[in-house]
């Protein structure tokens, strides 16, 4: 799109700012009242500005405002503008570039708690004028509709619009706390788990209970029957450390577990996963965020951050562990 934007209309500027207010609160009634401004105040500006480049930016109903793609386009390019002119406002008050602003971070529960918000509280001890925002769920997030700068997710994406890097190699392990084994017995066929209690995941209100195993025969899957299940990845974890039976898991969950032998695996030769090792979709760990051509550097050093933090720790776990077979 060709915005024709000059720098010096501090107008126009500030309009831009007004629309990605709108698009981060959710609608034009909250942004106005984070930014002490009349709903009809906030209308009206909006309205100059999709008059300013004769295209519909916002789909406006009563309780929400949707992005047209059009106004899809425009705030990723308001967001790219802004944060050059902060950068350019950084360099000329100090001297040089500073790192600060918001940073939105998704990532799933067990991951989040155990791994991001540890670099998190690394990353800010450094750069203490950036502002981290961290997003804990196991449903999927979507990355431009909620703002999320990087997203920490197991397999690709399939979104064609993002970015993906490879994070760290991962696989997943069947787990149950020593107690579980010792009461219930050690599984030695996949097909054993008919007899034991499984924990499973619910995710976007579909269960999870399809597993898939690797046999001499070949792949096999198997339904699970449950006999609890949760839509929150951390809370199956401590039900396997409780001894409520035996969870399908991301090494990454689970690994601080294992080293200190509070979960141990099971039918670790059978390399169970959620998928089919047909699919694409894999259990690594990867990083996604929105295909653009410029980062925000905080973004950037992030990235940056996590990418040291999985290799050290990689380095540091037992191969047993942090190795696809």
């Amino acid at each position: 799109m060709n915005y024709s934007f000059k720098m010096n209309n501090m107008d126009l500027l500030k309009d831009m700012k007004l629309f990605v207010r709108v698009v981060t609160c959710g609608g034009l009634a909250a942004a106005g009242r984070e930014l002490g401004m009349t709903p009809s105040s906030v209308t009206m500006r909006i309205k100059k500005l999709e008059q300013h480049y004769q295209v519909k930016l916002l789909i406006r109903t009563t309780r929400s405002v949707n992005l047209t793609d059009d106004g899809i386009e425009f705030y990723k390019d308001c967001l790219k503008t802004l944060e050059e002119i902060s950068q350019v406002e950084n360099k000329l008050r100090s001297g040089q570039e500073t790192i600060s602003g918001p940073l939105r971070i998704s990532a799933s529960s067990d991951l989040g708690r155990q791994h991001i918000a540890q670099i998190i509280n690394v990353f800010t001890d450094d750069y203490p004028e950036v502002q981290p925002f961290l997003n804990i769920s196991d449903a999927v997030t979507h990355i431009t509709e909620n703002n999320i700068d990087i997203a920490v997710r197991y397999g690709i994406s399939s979104d064609s619009s993002l970015v993906a890097q490879r994070l760290a190699s991962g696989r997943r392990v069947l787990c149950a706390s020593p107690d579980y084994i010792k009461r219930h017995g050690c599984p030695k066929s996949y097909k054993d788990l008919e007899q034991h209690s499984c924990l499973t995941m619910v995710q976007i209100r579909t269960p999870m209970t399809t597993w898939y195993f690797d046999t001499p025969e070949g792949e096999k899957s198997m339904v699970i029957h449950s006999s609890r299940s949760c839509d929150d990845g951390a809370l199956v974890r401590q039900w396997a450390l409780q001894g409520a039976g035996i969870a399908l898991k991301s090494i990454w969950d689970v690994v601080d577990d294992l080293n200190a032998d509070r979960l141990i695996t099971v039918l670790d030769s059978c390399n169970p996963d959620y998928q089919s090792k047909k699919t694409t979709i894999g259990s690594d760990l990867y990083i996604a965020y929105q295909d653009r051509h410029y980062l925000p550097k905080r973004t950037r050093k992030f990235i940056e951050y996590m990418k040291s933090y999985f290799q050290d720790f990689e380095m540091k776990t037992h191969q047993q562990y942090s190795d696809v077979p």
